[in-house]
């Protein structure tokens, strides 16, 4: 994964991404081109054929738009595994957080630094067969926000010390050592 960090300023500025996944990739790649072959190609000779001999348009119609929306749908989330990325922004005062694909703004936070509480890396459950998936989260208002996923522990260990020049955002404490109850304090 790319990393890119650079100071503007007062300000920090990280970019991460692209995250491909080849194997994502590939079979988007190969489902577009099923669609298009079994689903829109025939409904298309299918409209020609109906216009031809005036008989109902609406289902073929019906049929070209939804395989095109599946393929549209298909093409964006192959875009945002080969060209998707993000871009956090810490000044002395906001952390901005955008998500990209192709370099256009998809989506785009902005807190005040000091509603930002325990930034921290960590590792969760993801949907059901996803297995454990990690990134960096914070609590802000009441809400956990995730961004960086799937870097290393010790990418996200390091991109926390390069924020937390910026600007001091609280960490959670260490986990302390508990002693053996057999172990007796001399």
């Amino acid at each position: 994964m790319k990393i890119a960090t650079e100071k503007v300023g007062d300000s920090l500025r990280i970019r991460i991404g692209p995250r491909v996944n080849w194997l994502v990739a590939m079979s988007a790649f190969l489902v577009i081109l099923i669609l298009c072959g079994v689903g829109i190609a025939p409904a298309y000779d299918g409209l020609k054929s109906a216009i031809r001999k005036g008989g109902s348009l609406g289902g073929y119609i019906l049929g070209i738009i939804a395989c095109s929306v599946l393929v549209l749908v298909i093409v964006y989330g192959l875009l945002d595994n080969l060209f998707g990325s993000e871009t956090i922004t810490v000044s002395p005062s906001e952390l901005r957080i955008q998500w990209l694909v192709c370099g256009i703004v998809r989506s785009q936070r902005d807190l005040p630094n000091s509603t930002v509480e325990t930034l921290r890396y960590e590792r969760w459950p993801g949907p059901r067969g996803a297995g454990m998936q990690n990134g960096i989260r914070f609590d802000c208002c009441g809400e956990t926000i995730t961004f960086a996923q799937n870097l290393s522990e010790n990418e996200s260990y390091e991109l926390v010390e390069q924020m937390r020049q910026v600007y001091p955002f609280p960490i959670p404490d260490p986990p302390e050592e508990e002693s053996s109850p057999a172990v007796t304090h001399w």
